[in-house]
């Protein structure tokens, strides 16, 4: 078997014979089937890009487009690059040959911003209509429930390598909603009050909202509002929104095509967008789809414009095994950057920024994400799945020392930097920090999540966790250990660092230190079998520790959370009775589950779901001016273990060293936190 490696550069020459440096192939694909051809011989292949940007799933007036879809003809060839070659989706414009807004154009925009705005025909430039046919609806929508809704990516616009900002109103900060005229057939309102019936009804009314007095004297001078668009956390803040909307400035009215699924409420924040009338400061833009011509207002005369024309991923996989894509920038698609399934796939020492959706999101086994960076991306960063939930065979996958930062540009909620799902995967050693909602999220069963740091996370929501995961009485085996959650929320919005939400059962969480949650600590929301000890909780949150017994609260006291749990075929209860579908290994593994009724019949036996037992709380060290430990139901006192943990209330009085996240000396019962080891590990 022979070592190959063939060279690919944009200054190259498919007639090259691409096997030197010197003579590197002209294109991504005839390099890509070369190595194909390789492999397939037996060879062991390495596709090194040299220096240059390389456009990726770009057809412009027809050209066709270079690809790196993988499948298993790709099997163990690797792709790399150790000059920082950029994969690109996106199409540059020189705003120095952009022109002037002449003619009829010139009404779309004030007079006193039109002469610093510039434009550009795309259709001169061959972008596809369907790149800019956008606006699409993003975060929690009704759209699929309207004749007609079609899904698609959105077009996004960046210049110098910052994402520019879609014409808004106002140019930062939110509105707030005056009033509610009419909620519309909303499928929940008001909170917690599901209208079944409205869930799957076919075009509902969406209702209508007021919007303030000094709002109306600005919309009133809007000329353009037909394509308008809101966006907006129109009733909870964990549930962000964008949808068209018809505005009537002389009654104060915003009419939504789609009805919001939680309904709406004043105070609700929200702003409006995709105006021309309301493009005034440097860093917005604005297209004309029917005429295909893209606005902006630059920051300079010398800046370079970039739109993400490309709609698909960089870099798909299709059950390819062994592949290896090591040291490129990926940028500028309007979709997910890397996606796909396979085994023993390695992403190393990447750096994906300015996409539209994620940065990586891959299912399969034994996948390895190491080494690599994601940042302003418009939705989240690198989720991996894999395992056999049947079997609790695990998917050996792992996220490991990547960098995760400045994200959720666009959809601000159930975005995270690192998720994984599935059976027995790890995140370890990352550092996830900067971002609106959660850093962490995962589902399934006996995943570890282990030596990350994560800081400045949910700094725009209240009900939500920087570390993440819910309803699931089955969804045990988890283990989070040894990671420090500093700065969770912010001076208006109080989250909570490691949330347990709806009964989740069977975690683990040990070792951790949390420093500066706003809200909860921990938030155990009701489940059994948790365990929660030897943490260290240093701040003053408004509860160090929250568990709560939700769902039986909700039966026996007929509690918010009634709606979920009272019907023993719905939700939870489900996933109980699947569990008879599962491998043997289930009942060795957690012969808790098997012991549970799978009814309400007697409310109060410990074996009955809804009530909060097998959970330990103990040997934590918790310390604020309050000493104060939280808030803990009676019923898990009655059915679980809470003892042994310390409260403090001082830094001093507790021997622990802020700086160095130690106890001056000794603690007597309570292992060291290997703090030195937690967050990204030097090379």
């Amino acid at each position: 078997m022979a070592s190959i490696t063939y060279y690919v550069s944009a200054a190259g020459s498919d007639n090259n014979p691409g096997t030197d440096r010197a003579h590197p192939f002209g294109t991504v694909n005839h390099a890509k089937e070369a190595a194909r051809a390789a492999a397939a011989a037996g060879d062991a292949v390495t596709v090194e890009f040299l220096a240059g940007t390389y456009a990726i799933g770009v057809s412009l007036g027809g050209a066709e487009a270079q690809t790196l879809d993988l499948d298993e003809r790709d099997n163990g060839i690797s792709y790399v690059t150790r000059e920082g070659a950029v994969l690109t989706g996106g199409l540059s414009i020189p705003v120095s040959a952009m022109t002037a807004v002449t003619g009829e154009a010139r009404d779309l925009f004030r007079a006193d911003v039109v002469d610093r705005v510039r434009c550009a025909d795309l259709k001169k430039y061959g972008v596809p209509e369907a790149s800019y046919a956008g606006p699409y609806p993003i975060g929690f929508t009704t759209a699929s429930l309207y004749d007609g809704y079609v899904a698609g990516v959105n077009i996004e616009v960046f210049e110098n390598d910052a994402r520019m900002t879609l014409a808004r109103y106002p140019d930062t900060g939110y509105l707030e909603l005056a009033a509610i005229m009419d909620q519309g057939e909303t499928p929940e309102y008001p909170e917690q009050n599901y209208w079944p019936e409205n869930w799957k009804k076919r075009n509902p009314r969406p209702g209508t909202y007021i919007f303030d007095k000094e709002t109306q004297k600005a919309a009133q001078t809007w000329k353009h509002t037909e394509n308008a668009w809101i966006f907006g956390y129109l009733y909870h803040d964990w549930a962000d929104t964008t949808v068209p909307v018809t505005i009537d400035a002389g009654h104060r009215a915003v009419t939504p095509r789609y009805v919001a699924q939680y309904g709406a409420r004043a105070g609700a924040k929200y702003y409006f967008f995709n105006i021309p009338d309301v493009l005034d400061v440097p860093g917005e833009w604005y297209v004309d789809k029917e005429n295909g011509i893209l606005y902006v207002y630059p920051s300079s005369e010398e800046s370079v414009i970039s739109l993400s024309v490309c709609r698909d991923p960089l870099v798909s996989f299709h059950g390819a095994r062994n592949v290896t894509l090591s040291g490129f920038t990926l940028e500028c698609t309007a979709n997910t950057a890397v996606v796909g399934s396979g085994t023993g796939l390695l992403l190393h020492s990447l750096y994906v920024h300015n996409v539209g959706k994620d940065a990586v999101h891959l299912s399969g086994r034994d996948i390895l994400v190491e080494r690599c960076e994601a940042a302003h991306t418009g939705h989240g960063g690198i989720s991996v799945d894999g395992g056999d939930r049947a079997t609790l065979t695990h998917g050996n996958n792992m996220i490991r020392n990547c960098y995760v930062h400045d994200y959720s540009d666009v959809a601000k909620t159930y975005t995270p930097g690192l998720s994984v799902g599935g059976v027995g995967n790890t995140i370890a050693h990352c550092e996830v920090c900067r971002t609106p909602h959660m850093a962490i999220s995962y589902g399934g069963n006996e995943h570890l999540i282990e030596y990350n740091y994560i800081h400045e996370a949910v700094m725009y929501s209240m009900d939500a966790g920087a570390i993440y995961s819910g309803r699931d009485w089955a969804g045990h085996g988890t283990v989070i250990r040894y990671n420090i959650l500093e700065h969770v929320g912010c001076d208006e919005l109080h989250p909570d660092g490691i949330y347990w939400d709806d009964t989740l059962s069977g975690q683990t969480a040990y070792g951790n230190i949390l420093i500066d949650v706003k809200k909860n600590g921990f938030l155990v929301g009701g489940g059994r079998d948790n365990v929660v000890r030897d943490n260290i909780i240093l701040g003053e949150s408004e509860m160090p520790i929250q568990y709560d017994d939700r769902a039986r609260d909700g039966v026996v006291n007929n509690g918010w959370a009634r709606a979920g749990y009272i019907d023993p075929n719905g939700g939870n209860w489900t996933q109980l009775k699947e569990l008879n579908k599962y491998d043997a290994v289930w009942k060795e593994r957690y012969p808790t589950l098997f012991r549970l009724r799978r009814d309400l019949d007697d409310a109060d036996d410990p074996e009955c779901p809804i009530n909060p037992a097998g959970a330990v709380v103990e040997n934590n060290v918790i310390i604020n001016e309050r000493a104060y430990l939280g808030e803990i139901a009676d019923s898990v006192y009655k059915y679980s273990r809470v003892e042994g943990n310390s409260l403090y209330h001082s830094c001093e009085e507790a021997d622990f060293d802020p700086k160095t996240l130690r106890f001056k000396h000794p603690r007597e019962g309570f292992p060291e936190i290997p703090v030195e080891k937690i967050g990204i590990e030097k090379e």
